[in-house]
Formats: structure tokens, sequence, C-alpha cells
């Protein structure tokens, strides 16, 4: 048996799958002692490493016959999100491993393991070439957003809630009673300037706290990704950066952060988390996780605000969460490293003195990615 341990991987999954897993042994690929460890060449780890590899790879970037570089070259260099190569004692023991998993079957039956080449039919004609599962649409959810078109929310609120359902277990998260997270609003409750010896000194400033720092009563909650108009949900973030960061403040401006507590134990539908682990075994598993991918998209998907008319999903989303009898929902932060939480009543959340204090935005950063530009010599539809 050949064994690696959890520092020698990459991918946050793979890490899971060995943290959970694993037993106390000793590393073959950084020769580590006594740290925890899988064989990897266990057909789930190799399996895993498929659908790692289909999570976040369409076949065409790796697929030679299609344009890509070669499924060995994704565990090599900048491509490589699986291990830490780095840290293997030779190129021969890290070699072991990749040809361990590139001399593996490339096809499988489709409830029996993972295929990473979806090859050719009975009539010697190619099939179409595998879709990463981080790209790929859930038909049924993609047919219901656009019904929200012609349809009132409520009448399609059933169907996506039965898809919702499938995920009920895997999906919930407990927060214990204790927890806390953080809440920011732009702005102070109040201002003053100190005196000394009868000269003005600088200004000293009043957070918003309690309610005024809290969810917004009902008649003043504008639509949200979560909530809909005239709904009042508590958004919170699981840290003080992140909370600050999701209420987009411009430099200069004084923001008022707080702290808050469950009064209760809660139950959270957890978008921010991957499910790989319970759905890695085969092609059939990897096809029954689409549909969370999707959900989890479509919460995290950027909008500006032109184009609110999207948060038409994402309300109907947690409509159907909250029927299903949980208290919040998480996703990850677009502009923070923290976690999102939503929770549908802000009674169970009891607010702290602590750390309620203004902050000042010094500058704000931006992040962007160049789009394809309209070539006059091109078909456009």
């Amino acid at each position: 048996m050949s064994f690696i341990c959890v520092e020698c991987a990459k991918d946050q999954n793979l890490k899971h799958f060995i943290e959970n897993r694993g037993i106390t042994g000793d590393c073959t690929i950084c020769q580590n002692n006594a740290v925890k460890v899988v064989d990897y060449e266990n057909d789930e780890f190799f399996q895993l490493i498929k659908s790692i590899l289909r999570f976040n790879y369409s076949e065409w970037e790796y697929n030679t016959h299609l344009g890509g570089d070669g499924y060995d070259k994704l565990f090599y260099g900048d491509k490589n999100i699986f291990f830490n190569e780095s840290r293997a004692v030779s190129e021969e023991i890290y070699e072991d491993l990749v040809l361990f998993i590139t001399d593996g079957d490339v096809y499988e039956g489709y409830d029996k393991g993972i295929s990473i080449f979806s090859g050719y039919n009975k009539y010697e004609m190619r099939n179409m070439p595998l879709v990463s599962i981080k790209s790929s649409y859930s038909k049924d959810i993609t047919k219901l957003s656009s019904r929200l078109k012609t349809e009132n929310y409520f009448d399609l609120e059933g169907e996506l809630k039965a898809i919702i359902d499938n995920y009920s277990t895997s999906a919930m998260t407990v927060y214990s009673k204790g927890s806390y997270f953080y809440r920011a609003r732009i702005g102070v409750s109040d201002k003053k300037r100190s005196f000394s010896g009868g000269f003005e000194t600088e200004l000293h400033y009043e957070p918003y706290k309690n309610g005024e720092i809290g969810a917004p009563p009902p008649q003043f909650a504008s639509s949200g990704r979560i909530n809909r108009l005239g709904v009042s949900f508590m958004y919170c973030a699981t840290d003080k950066y992140t909370a600050i960061s999701e209420v987009r403040p411009h430099p200069g401006d004084f923001v008022s952060t707080g702290k808050f507590s469950l009064r209760k134990d809660v139950r959270v539908f957890d978008l921010s988390k991957s499910l790989l682990l319970e759905y890695f075994h085969c092609d059939e598993s990897l096809d029954k996780y689409v549909p969370f991918q999707n959900l989890v998209d479509l919460i995290n998907k950027v909008v500006p605000p032109s184009e609110r008319q999207h948060y038409s999903i994402t309300q109907l989303i947690a409509d159907c969460i909250r029927q299903l009898g949980f208290d919040g929902i998480a996703f990850r932060s677009t502009v923070g490293e923290g976690i999102n939480l939503v929770f549908f009543q802000s009674s169970i959340l009891e607010f702290m003195n602590d750390e309620n204090e203004v902050v000042c935005i010094k500058q704000v950063k931006y992040d962007y990615d160049p789009v394809p530009i309209i070539q006059k010599d091109y078909l456009y539809q």
C-alpha cells in the first residue's frame, strides 16, 4: 500500500476525505511519520480524484483529441489543483502517484464509477464531451427560473421544494447556541467633538447598536438576494471584514459594526460547503449533485443593481428552504473570505455589547476579468 497525508493534498474535498477516512501512518509522498493518511491505491480515492477533476474541468480542457493538453498534465504545475507536488521527496515518488491515477480506468459503468472521457456510441460516433459539474445546468431548475417570468412564484414552490428537499440532510449545518456573527451598517448613531483645555480635539463617534444595527422593520425592508420586498430577514457574516464588505461602503464612509449571538441551536441550509464527498462514487451520483451546485451558483451570482430581477429565483429558493423548516441559509461571500448567513427570524439573535464599534473605510479594491469583444467578422445571434 502507498499512503498520502492531509498536507500533501491541495483540494479541500481531498483534505476532508483524508481527515475523515484516514488512519495514523507514514506518508509515502513526503515521508512524514505518524500523520493522518489514506491509501492512495484504494478505489475510493481514485474515484474521488476523478470526481474532483469532473467537477472542475470540462473534457475539452484535457482531452488531446478536443484541443486539451492531456489528462496527465492536470497533475503538474499551475493546473494542479489536487496535490502539493513540491512536498514529494522525489520526482519518482510523485510520478508513481500520478501514474496510479492516469493508468486507471477512464471509462466506467454509469452506476459503477467516474468516467473522464465521453467516448463513442454504438454507431462509432463521438458522444458529446463531458461538461464540468460547476458549468452544468439542471434542466428542472433552469425551467423553473424561466417560468418565473410568466407565473407567480407560489405556483412553483412545490416543484422547487421537492428538488431542494433532496439535500435537506446533507446540506444541513447546525449552529449551536452562543455562536456569534457580525452585522454592519453604513453610518453612525451620533458624533461629537471633544474639548480639552478650551480647544477642539478629535471627533468621537457613537455606533449603531441593538435594533439600529439589526434587521430593519418589515415596512422598511427593501428587496434583497434572499428576502422579498417588505420581508425582514437578518443578514449576518461569520467575520467582521465580510460583514463590512457586504454593505458595499465607499472610501471615506464610516461604518458601524455589531456582534450578535444565537439564543438557541439553529438548523441552516448550507450552500457554502461542498457536498462532493456525498456524491463522488459514480457518474449517476455526480448527476444528482448538479442541482445542488446550481442552487449554490444562483445564490452566489454577482448581480449588479440594474439586474435585480435575478433575485426572483433566489427569493423563491429561500422561501422553499424556510418552508422546509430551516432557520436560515448560509452561502459564501463574493467580497470577503467569510460566510454569509441569513436568518429568517431576527429574534433568535441577541445583540452583544462587545465589538460594537465604528470603522472608517480607507480604500476599496476591485477584481476584474476581461470579457470577449464583439468582432465584426463573427456571426452573432
